[in-house]
């Protein structure tokens, strides 16, 4: 044997060792239901955390949320949902209500930073890759219950929505947990109720109701119809007690709709489902369209890195339809995935409720050895733990010097490491999928590190609403500055600003100023001729107190603001 063949020989049998280590690994941790929970638990939490604190409200659903639910706060109003003196009635106030109580528990009150109104959604993100152990323990394999709920820990997507003062990351934790019953009354010979299953399920969706209006229910009747049209019988469902059932999600949800029904006189249900719910469906809304396979196409980017395995998978998968988990995810994911894909407004998060199933099927496809490791598609999927943060610390470069700030070192240096790992991870694919799979969700943790908590939390020109807030401030020695905005109505500013803060032109501006003290107004460059024109009308003298320069990242445009106080306004 020659010396090349001998090193050669030595490397395959270091990978063989490590792929078998790390199997081993996982079928120690997973004979413990505990141990299996808490290191999903674990992994779920480093993948969330970073940036949760330290990243700028994200325009425009999450400050949306952050406000209203902070005049809630501010008000003392929990019934009523408001953006300033609008209504806001586009979802239910169950997501009004965590995030109130998470300003409460954190005793932090109504000018709360945005993390606070972020954990809601962590602890929902936590819990959803939980669950999606839950459900699929109910199928008895406990390595894939494991595989799965670590995949959904480490997916992009529910790391984004993590992240973000928002519904869907608590959403998908009812209806998981609507999933779990559902699937166990499914499965169970027994023929009458199960109570306690029926208590979950139906509390589940009555909770999803709250949150986010019929949405959980769809989800939800998509294996309920199917797996009963299969099986030739709904008979099952009366294990989960329909009738009381049902009596009692409405005895949760009930309250809460009927009194806002009564109090804006039935202008929820006109804005909620009329506009909101129904006008997604049949047109597309605030330029969110796409067309018919955008989710699929951006399913390599949103669920990775499990992407890689459930496309190597896919056959193994499809082959294996008579399986219960196999046949329960099936029936879980494709139907509602075409309904969504055929919806004219598209947004990413609308799939989210499904990636839990495929982690499950994909999950199943690892443990059962159906992973196609041979041909170039399979090198390429075996290389994504790698291709995504390397490609995220080029953007990181490049997106810094387009907007002439520093590369954070420390985050390129970490996604740097996180491909290192991810190239582990690719070499470990022909040995041990399963070593591989759980190599890349190291990887993806690493990376969420990196991009999360220091490059996209280091860059100072997104945060337009943030820099213009405090240069206000600092150039008014009062205590109850008031601001306007010109040219710039993000719901960010006023979430920083303050709930009064006016959103008009550079004309209302110059009268904003003129009207009062304690004042000051932030006036986009295309709108300081109107101001100055106004400003002479009124006889007002006004200075500049700052330059506030940024990235609009909707408008996708660079902007710049003169902050603008009375003359003889002291600093």
């Amino acid at each position: 044997m020659s010396r090349a063949e001998a090193t050669a020989g030595e490397a395959g049998t270091i990978w063989t060792r490590l792929a078998a280590t790390i199997e081993n690994a996982v079928d120690r941790i997973s004979r413990s239901s505990a141990a299996s929970l808490a290191l999903i638990a674990v992994v779920a939490l480093l993948s969330f955390a970073p940036g949760l604190s330290t990243l700028p409200p994200v325009d425009r659903d999450e400050p949306r949320f952050a406000q209203a639910t902070h005049q809630m706060v501010e008000t003392g109003n929990y019934l009523d949902i408001r953006l300033q003196e609008e209504t806001r009635y586009k979802k239910p106030i169950g997501i009004y209500w965590l995030q109130s109580l998470g300003v409460w528990l954190t005793g932090t009150g109504p000018d709360a930073p945005i993390g606070v109104y972020r954990l809601p959604s962590i602890l929902g993100a936590i819990l959803a890759a939980c669950l999606t152990w839950w459900v699929a323990i109910a199928f008895g394999r406990p390595r894939v219950a494991l595989l799965s709920g670590l995949l959904m820990a480490a997916a992009l997507l529910l790391g984004i929505e993590a992240r973000l003062a928002k519904t869907d990351a608590m959403l998908l934790a009812t209806i998981l947990a609507a999933h779990g019953a559902l699937a166990r009354a499914w499965l169970s010979t027994s023929t009458g109720r199960e109570t306690w299953l029926a208590v979950i399920f139906w509390t589940a969706l009555g909770a999803s109701i709250l949150i986010k209006g019929p949405l959980g229910l769809a989800v939800i009747a998509c294996p309920m119809i199917l797996l009963s049209i299969i099986g030739g019988s709904f008979g099952w469902i009366r294990r989960l007690a329909p009738l009381p059932g049902v009596i009692w999600m409405l005895l949760i949800v009930a309250p809460w709709f009927v009194a806002i029904g009564i109090a804006s006189k039935g202008a929820f249900f006109a804005e909620a489902v009329g506009k909101d719910l129904i006008g997604k469906v049949v047109s597309v809304q605030e330029s969110h369209g796409a067309p018919p396979g955008a989710y699929f196409l951006l399913l390599f980017f949103t669920f990775w890195p499990a992407a890689a395995y459930l496309s190597t998978g896919i056959t193994w998968i499809m082959d294996r339809l008579k399986q219960p988990m196999i046949l329960y995810a099936f029936v879980s994911v494709v139907p509602f995935w075409l309904v969504i894909e055929a919806t004219p407004t598209k947004l990413p998060h609308y799939v989210l409720p499904l990636y839990p199933l495929l982690a499950i099927a994909t999950a199943a496809a690892l443990d059962g050895g159906g992973i196609r490791r041979d041909g170039w598609f399979a090198r390429f999927a075996a290389s994504g733990a790698a291709l995504m943060p390397a490609a995220l610390a080029v953007a990181a470069i490049v997106i810094a010097i387009l907007l002439g700030e520093s590369p954070s070192v420390a985050g390129i240096l970490i996604l740097v490491v996180a491909a290192g790992i991810g190239v582990v991870s690719g070499r470990l694919f022909a040995h041990s999928p399963i070593a591989s799979a759980v190599v890349a969700i190291l990887a993806a943790m690493i990376t969420y590190l990196g991009i999360f908590g220091f490059v996209l939390s280091s860059l100072q020109h997104v945060r337009i609403s943030e820099n213009l807030a405090l240069t206000g401030r600092a150039a008014l020695d009062c205590p109850d500055p008031r601001f306007a905005s010109a040219g710039y109505g993000e719901p960010s500013l006023v979430l920083l600003a303050g709930t009064d803060t006016v959103l008009t032109d550079g004309a209302g501006a110059a009268d904003f100023l003129a009207t009062g003290s304690c004042r000051a107004a932030f006036v986009e460059k295309r709108q300081l001729q109107r101001f100055a024109e106004r400003a002479e009308d009124l006889g007002l003298s006004a200075r500049s107190a700052g330059t506030v320069r940024g990235y609009a990242i909707n408008g996708g445009r660079l902007v710049e603001f003169q902050v603008l106080v009375p003359r003889g306004e002291a600093p």
